[in-house]
């Protein structure tokens, strides 16, 4: 009965709503129920499974891109797409289809959508319109349920099952509906305008040889509905403002610095006058590690890092390892695709010091005023969403997880996203004691230096983040850049030798190597003031159908090591361009 009212509830809602291109909310809704029921009721081939659970979700997107370079438009674009996901399953919850790793599948068609369970599909659709495309992508994946529980079977034949966790977890009915579903509106040639006007600072600083600056709005409107009585319907909305430069030092060593800024919309974005503020310093940090030296040596001791190199080592190394994986059967034994394995079977045990604590907050919509990128009430799998105790006092409870069981973890907590458990609001949480003010930190630094006969002691206060790194920096194209392909190498942009009197010389060229998970034990001391990191983060997947990033925020205090490693770039470099910039000369 309480289904039924809630469904009354939501019916009545959406439509006093506006309609989504040429269909209501409603119908929409309606077309998705009446097909999986059609689907339920007759789908099966005669001898084998027929499909136990069956979902659909359904994601309308609004897409807005510009880019511009010294005042002028490079690029800008607006899309609308729609995008089908169906979800068969045969067997049971028990034992399934899934988690099993088909290579051949994933090599002959894991690159045409089109053709699968996942496809693009009219825009301007109507309900039979989506019927037949719902009818087409669950016929296609149950063919491929069926085969790859054939498959899975016949690779157990051989093989004593050692894994008994259930392939699949149970969940309760529920339904949620987002209050704000309607598309914000948004200006978007006055953004354009924007980061027109903001780019050509760059004019300013003939030093920069290369430079970008972006901005990008992108609203899901989601659909979703499956066999055990889900529902939902909400929205997603992320933007952002990315900007990088670019240049070369005079011995050849490429020099690079970011500023980014993000948010759910454009109108929550700090104002024009802060992000020209933010481009500035950008180009005035960036003229000042050009006129540095470089990292000469190795070094090998006391590290501290600061606001955004805390927050930026956290989410690279630390953060990807909170996410349960689960190891998937092939037909070349159990597989993991995922670099970040350490914490599978470290529940119970020890890592961090006993004084810092880290909690997974996904409720939380805002941190002093600001939005948090990871908020999200109802995961993407129909799952509410709760806030979680990851790490007490330096012991690990528990891992994020989705409703993919894995050992000591049989139920979902609600991090789905993107159709993988994910990490999205972490807050690191420090004992009073271990927390000190910033002069203090570097006074223990020093001190340390001093017991260990060390010169100098090393200060990081920026580190490159992974999307703007491999999207914005990286369309620097003039550019050769030289970074370390070990994955245990972190790229830093501002970093600083510091002396035992206190001073403090920047220096270039250096990457941070040998942080890992284990490292964070080493933690001595941090500082007592929180630092935000709205980012993009890499999706952690333990398959190969990972990929993308999508909004994260970390809260986390500057940390200081009692050990670390940071060495020179050791690369030959391309010589420096033989004539001047010509904006050199402008009037």
């Amino acid at each position: 009965m309480r289904k039924i009212n809630i469904s009354i509830l939501i019916c009545a809602y959406l439509l006093t709503q506006v309609k989504v291109f040429s269909i209501s909310h409603q119908e929409i809704l309606s077309a998705m129920r009446d097909e999986l029921k059609r689907s339920m009721d007759s789908l099966f081939i005669e001898t084998l499974q027929k499909p136990y659970y069956i979902e659909y979700k359904l994601k309308i997107t609004n897409t807005y891109r510009a880019a511009s370079l010294l005042g002028s438009l490079v690029d800008s674009s607006s899309t609308k797409i729609a995008t089908l996901t169906v979800n068969v399953r045969v067997g049971d919850y028990e034992f399934d289809n899934s988690n099993f790793l088909d290579f051949s599948f994933l090599f002959f068609m894991g690159g045409d959508e089109s053709l699968g369970s996942r496809r693009n599909i009219p825009i301007d659709f109507d309900y039979f319109t989506l019927r037949r495309e719902l009818w087409l992508a669950t016929d296609f994946a149950y063919k491929n349920a069926l085969e790859a529980y054939s498959k899975k079977l016949s690779v157990l034949k051989n093989r004593m099952r050692k894994d008994s966790i259930p392939d699949f977890a149970m969940a309760k009915p529920y339904s949620f509906i987002d209050t704000n579903i309607l598309l914000p509106s948004m200006d978007f040639i006055s953004y354009c305008e924007t980061i027109k006007d903001i780019s050509s600072l760059f004019k300013e600083y003939p030093e920069i040889y290369n430079s970008l600056v972006t901005f990008e709005y992108i609203r899901d409107l989601v659909y979703y509905i499956n066999t055990e009585g889900i529902e939902y319907v909400k929205s997603r909305n992320f933007s952002g403002f990315e900007s990088a430069g670019a240049t070369q030092a005079s011995d050849g060593m490429p020099i690079y610095n970011f500023y980014s800024a993000y948010s759910d919309i454009p109108s929550r974005f700090p104002n024009y006058d802060s992000l020209r503020s933010g481009v500035k310093s950008l180009c005035e940090n960036l003229k000042k590690i050009l006129n540095s030296n470089p990292l000469e040596d190795s070094y090998s001791g006391p590290i501290l890092f600061v606001g955004q190199a805390a927050a930026e080592l956290f989410a690279q190394v630390f953060a990807p390892n909170l996410v349960a994986q689960r190891e998937l059967l092939s037909e070349q034994g159990l597989q993991n695709l995922s670099r970040y394995t350490s914490f599978q079977s470290k529940i119970g045990g020890r890592v961090l010091p006993e004084f810092i604590s880290v909690v997974s907050t996904p409720l939380k919509k805002e941190y002093n005023g600001i939005p948090l990128l990871g908020y999200f009430k109802v995961d993407d799998e129909g799952i509410p969403a709760q806030n979680i105790v990851l790490v007490e006092n330096g012991y690990l409870k528990t891992l994020l997880i989705d409703r993919t069981p894995v050992k000591r973890i049989l139920f979902s907590n609600g991090n789905n996203r993107e159709g993988n458990a994910m990490f999205s609001n972490l807050e690191v949480n420090v004992h009073k004691k271990h927390a000190l003010p910033e002069k203090k930190l570097k006074e223990k630094l020093i001190q340390l230096c001093k017991q260990r006969d060390l010169p100098y002691g090393i200060i990081v206060k920026k580190i490159v983040n992974q999307n703007i790194l491999a999207t914005v920096l990286y369309n620097l194209a003039s550019l050769d850049f030289k970074f370390s392909g070990e994955s245990s190498t972190i790229k830093v942009v501002e970093a600083y030798k510091v002396y035992p009197d206190g001073k403090e010389e920047m220096i270039r060229g250096g990457e941070l190597k040998g942080f890992t998970v284990q490292s964070f034990k080493d933690i001595i001391f941090t500082g007592d003031r929180p630092f935000l990191l709205n980012y993009l983060a890499p999706v952690v997947s333990s398959s190969l159908s990972g990929g993308g990033y999508l909004g994260a925020s970390i809260i986390t205090p500057s940390l200081l090591f009692e050990d670390g490693e940071f060495k020179p770039l050791e690369s030959d470099f391309q010589k420096p361009p033989f004539l001047k910039n010509p904006l050199t000369n402008r009037n």
